[in-house]
C-alpha cells in the first residue's frame, strides 16, 4: 500500500499542472474556456481530496489489522503531533483547489483587451515586393 500512496501524488500533480497550463494558455484565446478548466480542476482537487480520504481509511484498516496481528512487536507511529502522509497530500489538494478558484475569479476578471502578442512574419511577408 506504500507504493501506492507515493505513486498517486504525481499522478494528481500531472492532472491539476496540465489542466492549469492549458487553463492559462486559453485566456487570451477564450476566457469562457479557462474559467470552465480552471473551475474543472477545482472540482478534480476536490475529488482528489475525496480519493486520498478513502485511501487513509483504507491503509488505516490495514495497519491496525498488522498491529492486532503484530501484538506486542508492533510498530507504529501513531498518535503523531505531525499529520500523515494522506492528511498532508489533503491540505495541498486544499491549496490547489483555492488556486484553481483564484485562477477561474482571474480569468473571469480580467479585461477583454488582453494585449496580444505581435504576428509572427512569414516567409511571404519577408520577400521583397518587386525586382530590384
Amino acid at each position: 500500500m506504500n507504493d501506492i500512496l507515493y505513486k498517486i501524488p504525481p499522478l494528481f500533480t500531472v492532472a491539476l499542472g496540465g489542466l492549469w497550463y492549458f487553463a492559462t494558455s486559453q485566456m487570451r484565446a477564450d476566457k469562457a474556456i479557462a474559467i470552465g478548466v480552471f473551475v474543472f480542476s477545482a472540482i478534480l482537487s476536490l475529488a482528489f481530496i475525496n480519493i486520498m480520504g478513502r485511501f487513509g481509511r483504507a491503509f488505516n484498516g490495514y495497519l491496525d489489522n498488522l498491529n492486532r496481528l503484530d501484538g506486542d512487536y508492533k510498530v507504529t507511529i501513531k498518535p503523531s503531533k505531525f499529520p500523515s502522509t494522506v492528511k498532508t497530500i489533503q491540505h495541498l489538494l486544499w491549496v490547489g483547489t483555492v488556486i484553481s478558484l483564484v485562477g477561474a475569479g482571474y480569468a473571469a476578471a480580467s479585461s477583454s483587451a488582453i494585449p496580444q502578442a505581435p504576428p509572427i512574419p512569414t516567409a511571404h511577408a519577408l520577400a521583397p515586393a518587386g525586382p530590384p
